[in-house]
C-alpha cells in the first residue's frame, strides 16, 4: 500500500478545488481555460462530472459533500500543463472516515463502486501504478477526500 497520495492542481486556481461546486457560468469559464491546454476535454464534461459526483456521494454515503481528488501514490513527477503543481500528503495524515477510493478514474470506471481504506488493500490488482516517476500510468487508483461545501 502506498504511503502517500497526490493531488495535481493549477496554482492559479489553488489546491483541492472542485469545479462542481461552482455555478454553471463560472465552471464553464474554468473549462474554457482548461480546453486551451487539453483540447480533448469533451463539451459535456461538466454534466458528466456532476453525474459522477452524484453516484460517488450516494455510494460513499456523503450527501451534500464534494470530494477533492487524489491519486493513490506519488504522482508528482508527471508533466500536466493544466495541473502543473502537485501536493503530496502522507496517507496517515488524512482522516480515514473521509476517504473513499475507486479502481481507476471515477469518471470512467467500469465497476461503479467505492472502497474504504480498509477494503482497498484487498482489492489492489496487478497493473495499477502508484507513481508516475517512470512516466504516464494508464491504470491508477483514485482517492476522494470528502468535505462539506462551505
Amino acid at each position: 500500500m502506498p504511503e502517500v497520495v497526490t493531488h495535481r492542481y493549477d496554482p492559479a486556481i489553488g489546491p483541492c478545488r472542485n469545479i462542481c461546486a461552482l455555478a454553471d457560468r463560472e465552471a464553464e469559464q474554468v473549462l474554457d481555460r482548461l480546453r486551451r491546454l487539453r483540447p480533448t476535454l469533451k463539451p459535456d464534461y461538466l454534466v458528466r462530472r456532476r453525474a459522477t459526483e452524484q453516484w460517488l456521494s450516494q455510494a460513499a454515503s456523503r450527501p451534500m459533500e464534494r470530494p477533492s481528488y487524489f491519486f493513490l501514490g506519488d504522482f508528482s513527477h508527471g508533466e500536466d500543463p493544466s495541473r502543473p503543481a502537485a501536493l503530496v500528503i502522507p496517507l496517515s495524515n488524512l482522516p480515514q472516515h473521509a476517504m473513499t477510493f475507486t479502481l481507476g478514474d471515477s469518471m470512467s470506471v467500469v465497476e461503479r463502486r467505492v472502497y474504504k481504506l480498509g477494503e482497498i488493500g484487498a482489492h489492489l490488482r496487478d497493473g495499477f501504478g502508484f507513481s508516475d516517476q517512470c512516466g504516464f500510468q494508464r491504470r491508477f487508483i483514485e482517492m476522494q477526500l470528502w468535505r462539506r461545501d462551505s
